[in-house]
């Protein structure tokens, strides 16, 4: 994958994240300092949904993003942040989906 900090420029996403998705300045940048540390399938699934608006069907432990967003009023970009924490520490991710508490944003 090309350089994280190019894909994931803060210049391009931190406007859109505030204008259009209603994040504060210091949660867009929390947002995007988690999107740098992500895996590259979340990645590449987010940049994908970034620029197409097509939503990733990537499965992690049962989960998806159309799930994340029905079943826990997630937006896209928390769901695939959520989907990212059940890749690194699947346990822990799903005991707190389990229990409804979303620590990620």
């Amino acid at each position: 994958m090309k350089n994280r900090s190019l894909l994931l420029n803060p210049q391009i996403l931190l406007p859109r994240l505030i204008e259009e998705f209603g994040y504060s300045k210091e949660n867009a940048a929390e947002v995007v300092d988690d999107l740098s540390n992500c895996s590259e399938q979340i990645i590449s699934a987010f940049l994908r949904w970034w620029n197409t608006g097509v939503l990733p069907d990537i499965e992690i432990e049962q989960y998806n993003v159309s799930r994340l967003r029905k079943e826990y009023g997630m937006n896209p970009i928390a769901a695939l942040l959520s989907l990212d924490w059940l890749i690194k520490e699947p346990e822990e991710a799903k005991a707190a989906l389990k229990r409804g508490y979303d620590e990620i944003i």
